[in-house]
């Protein structure tokens, strides 16, 4: 397996004989955004991409899947990510029920699709509840995707749940099993997946995480509560599941971004965690 670090949550794996991409997010450094529903004020929910991807879309090359935690947030696919999945060159696109439903509805006339707007790719999307699963292969080879828990934000917030995470379970027992645990907070039921698996016997290998402590301080009520995890949640995350590998993604690069990297660095390595994670930089890869 090898993995290699696009930026943000942009992970190319090649895992099982296939070429996955996750959460495609390629526009330039300096881009503005909103993240909010329209009826809010666009202060609240406002960021910007802080860095230069170290490839464009169209370096990628062809692509099995795009595994995509939600489809309705910029930092997880931009405009240059929409683009992408509707190109010839990525074969499947696997996300939420939500998402593959707003994917496959035609996309705007004579503009570009914005963040949670058609592109007309029913054909290439598989939508998966919590708990679902689908099955890639390649050869001889096969990998099985199932959606895990994952909620983006404090209870009752729009779409909250519209976001998912995923666990690759390749078919060769000399594989690795990895966990993406997408843009999400703790919560019962993630505890009640993470504490399953370290209890199953077949351990999670390598767990990508998701990290950031996003938050929108600008927001009445809800300008607290985080949107992604924190720190001391990561902690909890890797104490609770016990994955071999730790690798941090979603962490910098974004004004919304709210936890420095260095607290993320510093938190793990109070925990005794420090020796299982690997920070990968701009356009490194590793393989294990």
């Amino acid at each position: 397996m090898k993995i290699t670090y696009l930026g943000t949550a942009t992970l190319l794996l090649e895992i099982a004989g296939l070429r996955l991409l996750t959460d495609p997010v390629f526009d330039p450094a300096g881009t503005h955004y909103n993240f909010g529903p329209w009826y809010a004020p666009r202060s609240w929910f406002a960021s910007e991409k802080e860095y230069r991807s170290p490839v464009g879309r169209g370096d990628v090359g062809a692509l099995d899947a795009v595994l995509l935690s939600h489809d309705h947030h910029a930092d997880n696919l931009d405009h240059e990510g929409r683009a992408l999945l509707a190109e010839s060159t990525v074969s499947r696109v696997i996300t939420t029920k939500a998402g593959a439903a707003r994917l496959s509805a035609a996309a705007p006339s004579g503009r570009p699709s914005k963040p949670g707007e058609g592109l007309g790719i029913g054909a290439k999307t598989v939508g998966l509840a919590s708990g679902e699963s689908t099955r890639l292969t390649s050869g001889s080879e096969a990998l099985r995707l199932t959606a895990t828990p994952a909620r983006h934000g404090p209870a009752g917030t729009p779409q909250v749940h519209e976001v998912m995470g995923l666990l690759l379970e390749p078919e060769s027992a000399s594989a690795p099993r990895v966990w993406i645990s997408g843009d999400t907070v703790l919560f019962p039921a993630l505890r009640q997946f993470l504490s399953d698996q370290r209890a199953s016997g077949r351990p999670v290998d390598v767990a990508i995480i998701h990290c950031g402590g996003v938050r929108f301080p600008r927001v009445p009520l809800l300008g607290r509560a985080p949107f992604t995890f924190n720190a001391q949640q990561v902690v909890e995350v890797c104490r609770l599941l016990e994955p071999r590998l730790v690798i941090p993604v979603h962490r910098s690069g974004w004004a919304h971004f709210l936890e420095p990297e260095e607290t993320l660095r510093a938190k793990l390595s109070e925990a005794g965690l420090s020796e299982r994670c690997r920070f990968l930089a701009l356009g490194e890869s590793t393989s294990l």
